[in-house]
């Protein structure tokens, strides 16, 4: 178990990351100062909070893929950013409570990246593709609480597999030495062009459109 990458959070309330959501979202600029104190009130509680863990090695019976490996990783902001957003709820703060929802989507899909990255600096492997519990047949839904169980981190999920804490994500990364095998990013694989939190560098193709990702994108986007 590690502290959610430092090198995110250092940069949470910056005003490139905060102009980014605000471009993502389409808040105005009179908006700025609002996500960034709701920021303020999530930053100290994901300091201490928030952690990813990897639980390796994934054995999967999943085709004859000889030259990859697979490692099942968490990441969580934490559940003091559930009682926050419940407390913004309860008040008729929903203006706050959605800023909430968009600033901690917008830190965890940063989050994919910074494992890349990990992956790449300490292993000298990269991933090939997220797979997701739910999207596809061989990783059905069902599995995701013996998924969970592997991990230390207190991640649970409900009878509906809805995480517990809700700004958390799981997935098994597929790794490889491959170097003409590399990940394009979270959004291969979907079909909806017109999505405001699409990665805007991602480019389709019919061999991508057999991946798909609902499961990740409704973990991340708060859906489930």
């Amino acid at each position: 178990m590690e502290a959610f990458f430092p090198e995110l959070l250092d940069n949470f309330m910056n005003r490139d990351f905060m102009k980014k959501v605000c471009e993502k979202f389409h808040y105005d600029e009179i908006h700025l100062s609002e996500l960034q104190t709701v920021a303020g009130k999530m930053l100290p509680s994901m300091r201490q909070e928030a952690f990813w863990e990897v639980c390796a090695p994934w054995v999967w019976d999943c085709g004859e893929k000889t030259d990859v490996v697979y490692e099942c990783v968490v990441m969580t902001l934490g559940t003091a950013l559930d009682c926050l957003q419940e407390s913004y709820n309860n008040e008729g703060m929903l203006t706050k409570s959605y800023m909430l929802e968009t600033l901690a989507s917008e830190l965890l899909l940063q989050g994919y990246s910074a494992y890349n990255r990990h992956v790449r600096d300490v292993s000298g492997w990269h991933v090939a593709r997220y797979h997701f519990p739910g999207s596809e047949k061989s990783l059905p839904l069902e599995m995701l609480p013996h998924i969970l169980s592997r991990f230390s981190v207190k991640v649970s999920c409900n009878e509906a597999f809805c995480m517990l804490p809700k700004k958390s994500v799981v997935f098994v990364a597929e790794l490889t030495q491959d170097e003409k095998v590399k990940c394009e990013g979270i959004c291969v694989g979907c079909g909806n062009v017109k999505c405001s939190n699409r990665m805007e560098d991602v480019q389709m193709d019919q061999t991508m459109m057999d991946m798909p990702l609902t499961y990740g994108y409704q973990r991340i986007f708060g859906k489930w």
